[in-house]
Parts: C-alpha cells; sequence; structure tokens
C-alpha cells in the first residue's frame, strides 16, 4: 500500500523533513548531540554535511564540492581542490535536537585536524565509499574514535554508482573494522527501463518496516510504503524479515529486553521498534555494534534518516564517556611519594560524575567551569577565535578564566556558535557546548581554561581546581620540511607575522632555523600539508618568500650521557638563581620508558624529550616552602608561582633543545635532561633568570659533545604491502634494495595465519546476514587465499613516489599502507650519505 506524501505533523520522521527552521536556542544536554564526521578521502563526508545543513533548515540551498559553494568547505584552497583541509564546525537543529557538528579532512596529511576533533567530540558518524569498501584512512580513523570509546555508526555513500556493492561493503567493515553491525536500514532499487537495469531510489526502514522512495530534486519529495502486510508487498516483507531477525539475534546476544519482546509473539515482524531501537542504542554507546546505514548524499537520497540515527543512537552529553580530568596540584606540592599501585587511587585525578540537569560535575563542584580549547582560527574581521568544549560549568562573555597550561588569567570577550564561517553571538556556553571564545591571543590548542561559573572569575575555586588538566590533545611529529627565505629584507617581518599565524592555527606545523644558512624550515605532517600551507602564506597572505623544495625532516639525539653543568646568576635582592644539570639518552618512546615512573617526570611537548627533576632537586628553602601545600588555601599564591617556575624551566630546556646538535644543528630529540640542582630566591620578582638559566646549561651540555656522540635520526614508517605470490619475488628485491626495508614478516592473509581477534572477526563477517549483492564477487583480496602480506619498516626518505612503482611491479594488482612508526637513528653505514645528500 502506498501512502500520500506526509506533512510533518501528520509523521514526522517520513515527513519531508523540510521546515524545520527553528532557531538554534540553547538546548538541553539530552537533547544535544557532539559529532564529527570522518572518513577516507572523497567518501562524501562534506557532500552529506551540506544536506544535513539543508535538510535542518541553515541553507536556503545545496552546497556542491563540485561546484566550490560548500559552507564547511569555505577557504579558497578546499574550494579549488574539492577537499577538506581543516576541520569544520556547524550547529544544526534536528527534531527537536541540537546537533553540534564537525566536519573533518579525510586526507592523511591532515590527520591532526581528526584527532583534535575527536578530544572534543561524543559520537561520529563514519561515511564509507561503497564502492571502495573499507579504505586505509577509513581504518585509521576508526581505530583512533575506537581508542577513545567514541560510539560509531556507519553510513554507507554513493549506492547510486556503479559497483556499489552494500553488502560487500558490511562484511568489510566487520572484518577488517573488528565489529558488529545492525543494519538500520537497506538500499532499495527499481527498474530502471532506461538502462535496462536497476536504479537506486530509496531505502527499506527495517525498525519501522517502511519502504521510503525519494523523487529526483532536493531530496525533500518522499514516497513512504507500508511494508508490513506480506500479501501487498511480498518481496519487501521478506527481506525486512531477515534483516530484522539479524538485529533481534545481534542485539538479543546483548539485550534481554529484546529476547523478551520476541518471545511474546516469536514474530521478528511484530518486535517493537522502540525496543530495537533503546537495546541499539545501548549497544552503541557500549560499543557492542555499530547501526548501519546507507543513500546517495549526492543524490539526496537517505540524509534524512541518518540525522534520525544521529538522534536515536549517538550519545548526548549526559550519555557521554567520561573524561579523565587530573589536577597538577599534587605533583606540585611534591611530596615525593612514590608512584601510586594499581589498585590505589591516583590522588591526581579529579572525581567527574553526572549531574542530570546540569551535566559534568568535576571535583564535587556545580561551580567550576572547565573548557578545553581545540581549535583557533585567525579571521579576518573577527580577529583569533578559539573553538572550545565547555565540559562543567557554564561560560559567560566578560569572563575571566585561568589557562592551567600557562598559568595565564584571560579576560575574553563575546561568545559565538558557529555556522562554518559565519558566528552568531550567545548569551552563555553551557557544559555539553561547542562554541568560539573571542578576543584574547594567547589560547594553544589543547589549553584547558577554567573559571567560577556564576562570580565569571577564578575566586572561589580550589587550588586544586586551578590546576586541572582536561585529557591532553597528542601532536604527531612532522615529517617534512621545506625552507623559507624572504625575497628582501623587508619582507621578513612580513613572513614571521604570517608564519605566527599558521602555527597558532595547526600546531602540527613546526618552525626552526638553519644557523649556516639562515634559512627559516618549516616542518609538517605531508607533502600536501606544506604545499597548502605555501599556498596560503603566497596566495592568501601574500608573503613575498621563496621556498624551497619538500625533504624529509631529520632530527639529532645524544649517544651518552653528558657530565653535569652549572650556571648560576646572583639576584638584586639577595641570593642566587642556580641550576645543575646534564644530559642523557635513550632510545623508544619516552612515556614508555623507566624514566616516565619517576613522580618527578616532565614530558616535553615535542620531539620525545623530557624533563626529570632527580630527588631533592629544589634548594631547601623551597622544599621548606612548599611543606604544607597540600592542605588548601594556606600557600596557594607560592603553589602559582612554583608552577611558573616549572614553566621556566620547561620553556627554557625546550628553546636550547631546538637550537640543534653539534652534527648538523638540527633540534635534539630523544634526549632526557637531569636537573641535579635548581634554586630561586623567595625574594626575587620573577624567575626569567632561571629560564636563561636553564637554557645556557642544555646549550653548554650539547656543545660539550663530540660529534661522534651524536648521530642522526629519520622518521621510519610501518608499511604492510599486499602483493600476489607471483609478484611476490619482484617486491621484495625492490624492498630490500631501493626502499632499505627492515621486513619483519611475511603472511598468508587467508584464516589460517589470523590472530583470534582477526579470526573473530571474519567469522562474525561470514555470518553477518547482508542482502542480495551481486558485487559480493569482487569482495576486496587482501585478505583471500593467494596472497602475501608484507610487513616491514622502512625509512620515510625511500617510501616516497612508491605507489607507482608498486604498481609497475605487480601490473596494478599490489596495493599497501603506511603509517608513521617512530623517529629512529641512523645506522653509521648511512650517516655521511645522509649528511651529504639530504641535509
Amino acid at each position: 500500500m502506498k501512502t500520500p506524501l506526509f506533512n510533518i505533523q501528520q509523521l514526522r520522521r517520513f515527513s519531508s523533513f523540510r521546515g524545520l527552521n527553528q532557531e538554534i536556542k540553547i538546548s538541553p544536554l539530552a537533547k544535544i548531540r557532539n559529532i564529527g564526521i570522518i572518513a577516507h578521502i572523497d567518501a562524501g563526508k562534506t557532500t552529506t554535511t551540506e544536506r544535513m545543513l539543508y535538510y535542518g533548515g541553515l541553507t536556503r540551498s545545496i552546497g556542491n564540492v563540485d561546484d566550490g559553494d560548500t559552507v564547511t568547505d569555505y577557504l579558497s584552497a578546499e574550494r579549488e581542490r574539492g577537499i577538506t583541509i581543516q576541520s569544520a564546525s556547524v550547529t544544526l537543529p534536528w527534531n527537536g535536537r541540537s546537533i553540534n557538528l564537525i566536519d573533518t579532512p579525510g586526507h592523511a596529511d591532515f590527520t591532526f585536524e581528526v584527532i583534535r576533533s575527536l578530544r572534543v567530540l561524543d559520537g561520529v558518524v563514519t561515511i564509507l565509499d561503497s564502492v571502495a569498501g573499507v579504505e586505509a584512512q577509513t581504518e585509521k580513523v576508526w581505530k583512533q574514535a575506537s581508542d577513545l570509546g567514541i560510539p560509531k555508526l556507519a553510513f554507507l555513500n554513493k549506492m547510486d554508482r556503479d559497483g556499489a556493492g552494500f553488502g560487500r561493503t558490511v562484511k568489510e567493515i566487520v572484518a577488517r573494522l573488528g565489529t558488529r553491525v545492525v543494519l538500520v536500514n537497506v538500499p532499495h532499487f527499481k527498474h530502471d527501463s532506461a538502462s535496462q537495469g536497476s536504479k537506486f531510489d530509496g531505502v527499506i526502514d527495517v525498525f519501522e518496516k517502511k519502504l521510503l522512495q525519494w523523487e529526483e530534486g532536493d531530496g525533500t519529495d518522499l514516497k513512504v510504503t507500508d511494508i508490513s502486510d506480506h500479501s501487498t508487498t511480498p518481496e519487501l516483507y521478506e527481506e525486512c524479515e531477515r534483516c530484522l531477525e539479524a538485529a533481534v539475534e545481534t542485539l538479543g546476544e546483548f539485550d534481554e529486553e529484546v529476547v523478551s519482546a520476541f518471545l511474546e509473539t516469536e514474530d521478528y515482524m511484530k518486535v517493537p521498534p522502540s525496543v530495537l531501537k533503546a537495546a541499539l542504542k545501548r549497544a552503541t554507546l557500549e560499543s557492542y555494534a555499530v547501526p548501519v546505514l546507507c543513500g546517495s548524499s549526492f543524490k539526496n537520497i537517505g540524509v534524512q534518516p541518518l540525522l534520525d540515527a544521529v538522534v536515536d543512537y549517538l550519545p548526548s552529553p549526559l550519555e557521554m564517556k567520561l573524561p579523565e580530568v587530573t589536577t597538577d596540584f599534587k605533583s606540585i606540592a611534591r611530596s615525593k611519594k612514590k608512584q601510586p599501585k594499581k589498585d590505589e587511587v591516583n590522588d591526581n585525578h579529579l572525581a567527574v560524575t553526572i549531574d542530570p540537569v546540569s551535566g559534568l560535575n568535576i571535583n564535587n563542584n556545580k561551580n567550576l567551569t572547565t573548557a578545553l580549547a581545540f581549535k583557533v582560527l585567525t579571521d579576518p574581521m573577527r580577529g583569533i577565535m578559539v573553538f572550545v568544549r565547555v565540559y562543567s560549568g557554564q561560560l559567560q562573555p566578560n569572563s575571566t578564566l585561568l589557562n592551567t597550561t600557562t598559568g595565564e588569567r584571560i579576560k575574553i570577550k563575546k561568545l559565538l556558535l558557529m555556522h562554518a564561517d559565519t558566528p552568531r553571538e550567545v548569551s552563555k556556553l553551557e557544559s555539553g557546548s561547542i562554541g568560539v571564545i573571542t578576543g584574547v591571543n594567547s589560547i594553544r590548542t589543547g589549553d584547558t581554561l577554567v573559571s567560577h561559573a556564576t562570580k565569571k572569575d577564578v575566586n572561589g575555586l580550589q587550588p586544586r581546581e586551578t590546576m586541572v588538566k582536561l585529557h591532553p590533545i597528542n601532536i604527531p611529529p612532522p615529517v617534512f620540511s621545506v625552507s623559507l627565505e624572504p625575497v628582501t629584507h623587508g619582507d621578513r617581518r612580513n613572513m614571521e607575522t604570517a608564519l605566527e599565524t599558521v602555527l597558532r592555527e595547526d600546531p602540527s606545523l613546526h618552525l626552526s632555523e638553519d644557523d649556516e644558512s639562515g634559512q627559516t624550515i618549516l616542518s609538517g605532517m605531508g607533502e600536501l600539508h606544506l604545499e597548502i600551507t605555501k599556498d596560503r602564506l603566497l596566495k592568501d597572505m601574500k608573503v613575498n618568500v621563496d621556498v624551497g623544495d619538500v625533504k624529509v625532516t631529520f632530527k639529532e639525539t645524544i649517544l651518552r650521557p653528558t657530565n653535569y653543568f652549572t650556571k648560576t646568576v646572583p639576584c638584586e635582592k639577595g641570593g642566587e638563581f642556580k641550576i645543575t644539570l646534564s644530559l642523557d639518552s635513550f632510545e623508544g618512546d619516552i612515556k614508555e620508558t623507566s624514566f616516565a615512573e619517576e613522580p618527578s617526570f616532565i614530558a616535553l611537548n615535542m620531539d620525545n624529550n623530557a624533563i626529570l627533576l632527580e630527588e631533592s632537586s629544589e634548594s631547601e628553602k623551597i622544599r621548606e616552602s612548599l611543606k604544607g601545600l597540600e592542605g588548601g588555601e594556606k600557600g596557594w599564591p607560592f603553589a602559582i608561582a612554583y608552577e611558573t617556575m616549572i614553566r621556566a624551566l620547561v620553556s627554557g630546556v625546550t628553546a636550547s633543545l631546538q637550537v640543534g646538535g653539534p652534527i648538523a644543528r638540527l633540534p635534539v630529540h630523544s634526549t632526557i635532561v637531569r636537573i641535579k640542582e635548581w634554586e630561586v630566591p623567595l625574594a626575587a620578582d620573577n624567575v626569567s633568570p632561571l629560564l636563561t638559566l636553564a637554557r645556557q646549561a642544555v646549550l653548554e651540555a650539547l656543545a660539550s659533545l663530540d660529534p661522534k656522540d651524536t648521530t642522526l635520526m629519520e622518521p621510519q614508517m610501518k608499511v604492510s604491502v599486499y602483493v600476489n605470490d607471483e609478484d611476490l619475488g619482484v617486491v621484495i628485491q625492490d624492498l630490500m634494495g631501493t626502499r632499505k626495508a627492515n621486513i619483519s614478516g611475511i603472511e598468508e592473509t587467508g584464516d589460517e595465519a589470523a590472530g583470534d581477534e582477526l579470526r573473530w572477526a571474519k567469522q562474525e563477517a561470514e555470518r553477518t546476514y547482508v542482502p542480495q549483492d551481486p558485487t559480493m564477487m569482487y569482495i576486496k583480496s587482501g585478505q583471500a587465499a593467494g596472497k602475501k602480506a608484507v610487513r616491514f619498516n622502512s625509512p620515510l626518505k625511500e617510501m616516497i613516489g612508491y605507489l607507482p612503482k608498486l604498481r609497475s611491479l605487480t601490473k596494478g594488482r599490489g596495493v599497501y599502507d603506511m603509517e608513521f612508526a617512530g623517529m629512529y637513528r641512523i645506522p653509521g653505514d648511512r650517516l655521511q650519505d645522509v649528511l651529504r645528500h639530504d641535509l
């Protein structure tokens, strides 16, 4: 039975989905969704986002990537290239909910944009190209979200394309991403008389037992057919029943309510949709299963049900995974206690609870406002705009905040909600909100901001609360570099101003200077990353600068410990500033070494370096002053001063390590700075002399090293190459020779070689029901018999331009994926070659 088009008053779920042009208001927490769009490049993230904005009533026309008129891709470089470069935030209404949505890039060079966005999201929509299936970047962003415990749903896009395979892609999701799935809707095809084939025109809503068919146009004309009667629509009824059976079986293993509902009638078609939806939401929040939907965003099919799924299955801020909240107060008090055992409570962690009305509550203080700065942009009209996620309390305009990362008090001005590059001023940002702070230029990505919710100041907060840290945003190391040189001396100031802007906005870029040539060295995540930055400097910012060729980024490291070096300077008010330190070496991730277990360990924010304050390194006067700091307000001013001293040490050490080592004056990597003794006179007005002494002492220690006691480090990549048996020999010959690969294994890709987790995923994929799909015969053969997976590490330098070579060796059949493995010491037999040809 076909029904006429419903309007919103009759049946909102199957309405034309337009007319929801309500004003975005501050919503109750239960009605907020903070979500992100993640995917491989060209899967259709931005196209899908544009439809969401249109159907949510925020735009009057649909933007298209090919036409260069998209809302979220508003940078000139994004519109010229048709790719997303930086994440964009929008807030849109949907069926009485407020969806804060972040559209993220898909290209691997801009992975930091994904990393910092994921840090503030409660759920994600993973978009897949149903022709290409699960691709390399899909796996990467999926893992990033999984590592953070973020619930996910999957949208199989481009179902209108030739070669699109819903069933094939679903099975790849299960097998390659290692998750159970529940089919929320499945594709429907109608006969196309023109092509004598079939045409994708809609979806079967499995839970509601409805066929949704979109007319050609902007996606607002929708036909709804009830398929709950077998006699009327037998084929659709049977397909829906099979999907419901699979859903009941999967959810029944997780939720007893589903089993009870089924046993009442023993009819899959009579299990109430409300029971299935509630169970699927619980399963999604606990990462037991992933809801799967499909559509064609470009053809305006299936996006509205995706918005419904965001509301139905992804968490509100009241259902989010509780963040880890720590305080530096205990470590600053420095009682020299040993690290807590695993079964002991770490008193550096603050209590985090959820209040059903006010949301997140930290340290049992409803007035503690905490926010995480996750992005900084510079707008030509509005100046610097800081994007924040408010976790607890509320932010108000014209408040004073404390930046717990720097210790600085900051006066903010207006608060905004963003519609891509168009802001709207709001009176407050409450817990769970994502918005923008204006009027400040000293906040950086990853900074934690605190304030008193009602006093609009820091006054009234406990000492522990003034040193709160929300979960950090890890910045991946840059691996490519270019040299920058102003054309004339007068252009240098413009270059430096522009670089200050791009580095503030993108912390994954890094700046250094070549002492010999005087050139400025800009480092980034990849060749495209640096090319985009170059275009921005030259075209958008009109900087007159010569840009060199892209090169791999190298670092220096030390091979042996240095002696201790002492630097002192008198204080005008009596006493002296003093520091004694040495440098030590190690290999691997500093956070996984024994150094990280020391209570006085301080990891630096770049180049895998750290500071270790040795036992009783502070002077006796400082230790006496620190006694009783844990008692509350007493000693608080000194605690703040002490934190300032530590920051001075960190700044001085960091700056000197960036000056470079004795071989090539490259930044020093993987080095521990042991501070044996340090002193600040209690009468001192400031601690800047301590910063200077720390810098001088480290530079003196580096200068004491013989070049043979240092070496270079280079970025290595972890690579997997998938080839047919007959191509294995020539591929390995090329890897061992040209690529200088360190092969760790050659594996069969069949089930017999799979580990337990992979074997489970393959078995789950085999038993997962999917509708008939003619492309199943083309399911990606990277896991099939007759294929080999070659696992190896290789210097990044040798992997540049590898894809054309691999295709040549394998007649186009070979594929590979690659990720950063770390910085490794260059073997002695290659060191001189690198020094001669690459620096």
